[in-house]
């Protein structure tokens, strides 16, 4: 099968993408592996989308999933093993069968970092996740930690504060990385509890769940009781290596245009290398990389 135009991966930035595109009158297809929306589905609460006025992440995802369903655009949900750059096309690869394109969009985001401790794999689904919302309801009036230092850590503690019994936000700095409005916002709730210089050892475990973290502080190990922990540490760009684009720290490099250093291929959202990671400017960029292939399209026809 021959399109104009494949996205892989259906956050905000690669269904933005699809709406010019389809506008447009271009063969698209929407590629994503899981559910449309990507990011969206793990945000509580998003107060700084123009036009939106205190949306929850899966309610924005559930209003672009209408949109593109109503343009007809074309999605298919399954998992993209590989890509492959030839001179004149782009190859998808998927389990049952290969898809031919001569533009290409990656929109493949951010996977969320691992503490790489013994049992975190295995205790996924069974007390640890990086997900508040979508598993903190599972832990109403139980304690549980979050570990990070950063914005998300404290936005999902906020969101966890309001189920949850008690959160504690096990922080390995003496400080947190983010604006000073969150920090008061924590400050004023009573049941979140916060160990600075704090690095997790272990994830400890009973009849399959978790029952504890290991943690150092002040080089001594602490053991805190929890039902669940939430991992913030950050993000790790999902690229296919074999496309040889040009990479910052595992981020794709883009110009203005959104285009890699492979002139039929373009790169958005959380996957890029760039300043400010926010859901308006990923829209933008999808925008702007739909924009520049109409123009290559229409101009070589």
């Amino acid at each position: 099968m021959k399109y104009d135009v494949i996205i892989v991966g259906g956050g905000i930035a690669g269904i933005t993408a699809a709406i010019y595109l389809k506008q447009a009158n271009k063969k698209v297809l929407l590629i994503e592996k899981d559910i449309l929306g990507g990011v969206l589905n793990r945000i509580s609460t998003i107060k700084n989308y123009p036009g939106s006025l205190d949306i929850t992440g899966p309610d924005l995802a559930l209003n672009l999933y209408k949109q593109i369903k109503k343009m007809n655009v074309k999605i298919l949900n399954t998992t993209v093993l590989d890509i492959k750059h030839e001179k004149t096309k782009n190859i998808v690869k998927l389990k049952d069968q290969d898809l031919i394109c001569k533009y290409l969009i990656l929109a493949t985001g951010k996977e969320p970092r691992k503490l790489n401790l013994k049992n975190e794999d295995h205790l996924v689904g069974h007390g640890l996740s990086y997900c508040a919302l979508c598993d903190g309801h599972f832990f109403k009036d139980q304690e549980v930690a979050v570990i990070g230092a950063g914005e998300s850590a404290l936005k999902e503690a906020l969101y966890l504060a309001n189920i949850c019994s008690k959160v504690t936000i096990i922080n390995k700095y003496d400080y947190f990385k983010c604006k000073d409005d969150i920090l008061k916002e924590i400050s004023k709730m009573k049941n979140i509890h916060i160990l600075y210089k704090s690095l997790t050892k272990s994830l400890n475990e009973e009849n399959g769940n978790l029952k504890s973290i290991t943690y150092l502080k002040d080089n001594k190990e602490e053991e805190l009781l929890v039902k669940g922990v939430f991992v913030y540490i950050g993000s790790t760009p999902h690229i296919f290596a074999n496309l040889n684009l040009s990479l910052d720290k595992n981020y794709i490099i883009v110009n203005n245009n959104m285009e890699t250093c492979i002139d039929t291929i373009y790169a958005v959202g959380d996957v890029i290398k760039k300043d400010i990671y926010q859901l308006i400017n990923a829209a933008s960029e999808g925008m702007i990389a739909a924009t520049s292939i109409i123009k290559k399209i229409n101009k070589t026809n």
